[in-house]
């Protein structure tokens, strides 16, 4: 029983490391086994008081072992207003989890930065991002669930912004999660803060996922669908 339970801990936590990945993917607190690589692929579609904006990220990491990883991804978006704006960023980053409990686990990774800022107004140039995670998993009327929560500091040429992210998951039915999850950036002229929610299903070694995301900041309004796919192998 302890065993079975501890396994599908480890299942969703495994996938804990890919739910922020509708926003600007992140590996999370926890590192992929040894030998073990997770692919994520989102697309979003937004309107609001800045116009249409369609976006795509593709995140991929791998166990090194001895909890460590790397992971590389590349973001863009196509901005449709009164002009068309396009933007294409990529990083690469080691990551180092650290386990607290059979439950929890804390979690630092460095990143180089390039191409431009897709969030807020445009930064440019190569940068530098470091980021701290701490997460933990839960049994709630025995579903296993997880909440993680990270905090990033960005620097890009003559731009910084101060990223904090908080997300959580519970598996409510075989092969259903429910993910929540609310992210805020700001620094350097931009200022946003977005919340989302999303189901998704386990089919074989792939989850697939759809989701709404909403600006809550007040600042501006701008909401929209974000449709996801994931696999580990």
């Amino acid at each position: 029983m302890v065993g079975g339970r501890r396994a599908a801990s480890r299942s969703l936590l495994l996938l804990a490391g890919t739910t922020t990945l509708t926003q600007p993917a992140h590996a999370g607190a926890w590192a992929v086994a040894e030998g073990v690589q997770q692919w994520f692929a989102a697309v979003s579609h937004e309107t609001g008081d800045f116009g249409e904006s369609w976006r795509a990220d593709d995140l991929i990491e791998a166990g090194l072992g001895g909890n460590w990883a790397v992971n590389a991804k590349i973001e863009s978006e196509i901005r449709i207003s009164d002009f068309h704006d396009d933007r294409t960023a990529f990083q690469v980053g080691v990551l180092k989890a650290f386990a607290l409990t059979d439950r929890a686990s804390f979690a630092l990774q460095a990143s180089i930065l390039g191409g431009e800022a897709v969030e807020g107004p445009e930064c440019q140039d190569a940068g530098l991002e470091l980021r701290a995670a701490l997460g933990t998993s839960f049994s709630l009327f025995g579903r296993e669930g997880f909440v993680n929560a990270e905090a990033a500091s960005r620097s890009r040429g003559d731009c910084d912004r101060q990223i904090t992210e908080i997300s959580a998951g519970l598996t409510f039915a075989p092969k259903w999660n429910l993910i929540l999850k609310a992210w805020d950036e700001r620094g350097s002229g931009s200022l946003s803060t977005k919340a989302e929610a999303s189901l998704s299903h386990d089919i074989g070694n792939f989850r697939i996922g759809l989701g709404w995301r909403e600006e809550i900041s007040g600042k501006f309004e701008e909401k929209g669908w974000v449709a996801s796919l994931g696999a580990k192998f």
